[in-house]
C-alpha cells in the first residue's frame, strides 16, 4: 500500500510540524522540546488521544538526527513519529541551494502520513492553551470545519521543564503582540491591546479593548483605527488625577469614506446604561458628559444600523466590519465657562451678512459666497502659552458653516482643530488652537455651504470656553483692526486705479514679445501632446484590466482569519486529503498558508474560531528569520538578496475571487502531493498503544 494512504486505525488527533536541526529561528530544538513537554503534560490532564508528527526536512549531514536528541517524556501521553525528507529529495526543488527548509511542502509530507481523524497543521514554536487543548479533547470536533485561533506572541525564555501550571502563567504574563483576524495588535505584558506611539487614545485614561482592527494613517493626515460591530475601550480617570472633575469624553467618528453619502448609527453604552446614540452622516464627534463619581467606565461602542457600503472599500479589501472608523477617543475638561451671546458681531468686510439678536439667539444669514465671513467674536488677548478650546452650540437651519481662530498680530488663521460635536440632540463646532502669550485673536465663522456657493442660515445658542472670558480680555489697545484695515483698503483703492491702468498701458509695448513667446510655448506642448499620445497607445491594453476589477468588486472573498494561520489549521482527514493539502511552491512559504483558508472556505468548509481563553502561545524567534512587524524588512531583504521568491498577498486575494466565481476550490497539486509516491523513513519513539 502507499506509505501516503494509509489506512491504519489511528488517534482522534495528529498534529504535525516540521523542523530541522540546525539554527533556523534560534534553537529550534529547544522550541521542540517546550512543545513536546507542554503538549505531553495538556494530554494526560484531559485523555487527548493524540499523535505528533514531526517532519524532519532535509537533516544536515553532520548533524545528529532529531529522534537521537529529543528527551521523550517518561510514558508519554501520545505517539512521537519522526519521518524523515532526505536531502536527495530536497535537492529536487528549485531554490534548494538557498532554502534548508521548505516548510508548506514539509507539513503536507507529515499530513499525508497522518493517522489521525483530524489533523492539525502547526509549529514546533507553539504552545497551546490549557482550555484549547480541552476543546480538543472534548471530542466535539466535526467534520466540515476548518478550525482557527488566535496567536499570542511570547517571550523566548520559555520555561521548558517547568511544571505545566509554570508554563501556563509565563505564556499569559510574558506577551509581545496578538495576532487576530483584524490583525497584529502590540499587547502589555498579560496580553492587553496597547496603544501605539501615537494612536487614537493618546490618553493613559483610555485602554482599547476587543472590537479594533489595526491602526491605520501616519504623522501627516493623521491615524484612525476602523472598529468592528462591537468596539470596547476602559475609561480610567485614576490615571490623570487632573481629569477628575467635569470631564466629557469625545468620540471623533467618521462613516465609510469609501461610500459616497455613508451613514452609521452608533450606541456608546455602559453596562446596561445607554450613554449617547447618533446618527454619523460625516465625520463627527459624540461627546459623552461623564459622572464625577464614576472613575471607571466600561465602554462599547456599537453599529445599530448603517448604509454598509462594503462594495465600495478598496479593491483588495475584504474585511467585511469596515462601516465607520474612529479617528480619536479623548477626555477633555468640559468647556464650562459660558460667554456672553452680545458680543458676536458682523464683520464689516460681509455686507451682505444678516445678524439678528433674538431671546433663542443669535440668528446668523449668511453671504453666498464660499467662506464669506459670517460672524466674529473679541478680540481675545492670550495670557499664556496654552491650548484655549472653544465650545459653540448652534441651531442649523440652512447650509452649514465653520469656525477658526483667526489671529490679529499676523493676519491670518492660527493652526486649529475644529470638530462637529453631537452632544444628545444639541450640535455643537469645538475648535482648539494653541496660543502664544500676548497674541490677540478673534473666533471667525466663515459660511461652508455644501454646495460651496449658497446661503447658510443658523441660529448660535451658546458659547463656551476652557477659561473665564475675563482672562481673554483684551487690556491694550489694538492699533488696527482687521476689519478697519479691510474698510481703509476699500478707500484707497479708487487712488491706485489709474496707476494700474498706467502700468497696463506700458506692459502693451511687450505685447508682440509675448506673443511670439506664447507661439512658441503652444509649439512644444503640442509636441508634448503628440509624445504623451503615444505613450498613451502603448498603454491601451491596460483598459482590458477593468473588466478584471468588476470581476474583483462583485467576488470580494470573505473575511477569513488568515492572520498567522499557518500556526494552526485543523481540519478533518479527509478534507486535508481531498484538498491535497498546502500548495507546493518551491518559495518561500508565506501567505501559502493564508491561500489555503481560501482553498477550504471556496470547497465549502465553515471557518471556525475557538475563542479565548482557548489560544496558542507563539514563541518569539530571531529578527527576520520568520515574520514579526519589527523583522519584516529584513526578512525580505534576506529573501530578495537570496533570489528567493514568494506567495504576495494581493495573488491569494485574486484567486479567492477566482474560486468564488468558479464555485469550487483550486486544487494546486498533483496526486503525489506530499511525496506520496515515496517511501520515507520513519521512527517512532513511543507507541500510544503502551500507554493505554
Amino acid at each position: 500500500m502507499n506509505q501516503g494512504m494509509s489506512s491504519v486505525a489511528g488517534p482522534y488527533l495528529s498534529v504535525v510540524v516540521t523542523t530541522r536541526n540546525d539554527d533556523h529561528g534560534g534553537d529550534p530544538l529547544k522550541r521542540l522540546q517546550a512543545f513536546v513537554n507542554t503538549f505531553d503534560a495538556q494530554c494526560r490532564r484531559t485523555g487527548l488521544d493524540a499523535e505528533v508528527v514531526v517532519v524532519e526536512w532535509n537533516p544536515p549531514a553532520d548533524r545528529p538526527r532529531l529522534y537521537d536528541l529529543i528527551r521523550v517524556p517518561p510514558s508519554c501521553a501520545f505517539a512521537l513519529r519522526f519521518i524523515e525528507v532526505p536531502s536527495s529529495l530536497h535537492d529536487r526543488l528549485q531554490h534548494a541551494d538557498v532554502l534548508p527548509l521548505f516548510q508548506m511542502i514539509a507539513k503536507n509530507v507529515g499530513i499525508r502520513r497522518a493517522r489521525g481523524r483530524f489533523i492539525l497543521s502547526t509549529n514546533i514554536d507553539i504552545i497551546f492553551s490549557n482550555d484549547l487543548v480541552e476543546q480538543l479533547a472534548s471530542g466535539k470536533l466535526v467534520q466540515g470545519r476548518h478550525y482557527r485561533v488566535d496567536r499570542h506572541d511570547i517571550q523566548p525564555e520559555f520555561p521548558v521543564d517547568g511544571s505545566l501550571d509554570e508554563q501556563m502563567a509565563y505564556c499569559q504574563t510574558h506577551q509581545l503582540r496578538l495576532h487576530t483576524r483584524a490583525g497584529t495588535h502590540p499587547v502589555d505584558r498579560f496580553g492587553r491591546i496597547s496603544a501605539a506611539a501615537c494612536d487614537i487614545a493618546e490618553s493613559p485614561c483610555v485602554t482599547l479593548g476587543d472590537g479594533w482592527h489595526v491602526r491605520e494613517g501616519d504623522a501627516k493626515h493623521g491615524f484612525h483605527r476602523w472598529a468592528m460591530e462591537e468596539a470596547r475601550f476602559v475609561l480610567d480617570r485614576t490615571a490623570a488625577p487632573n481629569l477628575a472633575r467635569d470631564v466629557v469624553l469625545d468620540v471623533d467618528i467618521e462613516p465609510n469614506p469609501y461610500q459616497p453619502g455613508s451613514w452609521v448609527e452608533i450606541e456608546i453604552a455602559s453596562g446596561q446604561t445607554v450613554l449617547a446614540r447618533s446618527r454619523v452622516t460625516g465625520r463627527s464627534t459624540i461627546r459623552i458628559r461623564l459622572d464625577d463619581d464614576v472613575a471607571r467606565h466600561d465602554l462599547v461602542l456599537s453599529v445599530q444600523s448603517s448604509s454598509g457600503g462594503r462594495d465600495c472599500l478598496p479593491l483588495f479589501e475584504r474585511r467585511r466590519h469596515l462601516c465607520f472608523r474612529v479617528h480619536r477617543i479623548q477626555m477633555n475638561k468640559a468647556a464650562t465657562h459660558v460667554y456672553d451671546m452680545t458680543r458676536w458681531r458682523r464683520p464689516r468686510r460681509s455686507l451682505k451678512v444678516t445678524m439678528d439678536h433674538t431671546p433663542a439667539g443669535v440668528d446668523v444669514i449668511s453671504d453666498a459666497r464660499e467662506y464669506s465671513y459670517c460672524a466674529e467674536y473679541g478680540p481675545f488677548q492670550s495670557q499664556a502659552d496654552r491650548e484655549y478650546e472653544f465650545l459653540l452650540e448652534y441651531v442649523p437651519v440652512q447650509g452649514r458653516f465653520t469656525i477658526g481662530v483667526l489671529d490679529e498680530g499676523i493676519d491670518t488663521w492660527r493652526p486649529s482643530s475644529c470638530s462637529e460635536i453631537r452632544e444628545g440632540d444639541a450640535s455643537l463646532l469645538r475648535v482648539s488652537a494653541d496660543i502664544p502669550r500676548g497674541a490677540i485673536f478673534w473666533l471667525m465663522i466663515s459660511n461652508n455651504h455644501v454646495n460651496g456657493h449658497g446661503v447658510s442660515r443658523f441660529v448660535l445658542r451658546r458659547l463656551s470656553g476652557s477659561v473665564p472670558a475675563a482672562q481673554l480680555a483684551c487690556h491694550r489697545r489694538v492699533s488696527l483692526p482687521i476689519r478697519l484695515r479691510t474698510a481703509a483698503n476699500h478707500a484707497i483703492y479708487p487712488l491706485i486705479r489709474p496707476l494700474r491702468r498706467l502700468r497696463q498701458a506700458v506692459s502693451a509695448r511687450d505685447y508682440s514679445r509675448a506673443r511670439r513667446k506664447f507661439e512658441r510655448k503652444i509649439i512644444n506642448e503640442s509636441r508634448r501632446l503628440r509624445e504623451l499620445d503615444a505613450e498613451v497607445q502603448t498603454l491601451k491594453p491596460l483598459t482590458e484590466l477593468a473588466s478584471v476589477q468588476r470581476h474583483l468588486r462583485d467576488h470580494r472573498p470573505h473575511d477569513l482569519h488568515q492572520n498567522a494561520s499557518g500556526d494552526f489549521q485543523l481540519l478533518a482527514r479527509e478534507h486535508w486529503l481531498d484538498l491535497r493539502g498546502f500548495a507546493e511552491f518551491a518559495t518561500y512559504s508565506m501567505n501559502i498558508d493564508g491561500l489555503f483558508e481560501s482553498v477550504a472556505d471556496a470547497a465549502g468548509l465553515e471557518e471556525h474560531m475557538f475563542e479565548m481563553p482557548s489560544c496558542i502561545y507563539h514563541l518569539e524567534h530571531e529578527k527576520g528569520s520568520g515574520w514579526t512587524p519589527e523583522g519584516e524588512a529584513l526578512l525580505k531583504r534576506r529573501m530578495a538578496e537570496s533570489g528567493i521568491t514568494w506567495l504576495d498577498a494581493s495573488a491569494v486575494h485574486i484567486w479567492s475571487a477566482y474560486m468564488l466565481w468558479l464555485r469550487r476550490p483550486m486544487i494546486f497539486n498533483g496526486s503525489d502531493w506530499g511525496f506520496g509516491d515515496q517511501t520515507l523513513p520513519e521512527t517512532t519513539l513511543q507507541s500510544v498503544a503502551a500507554n493505554r
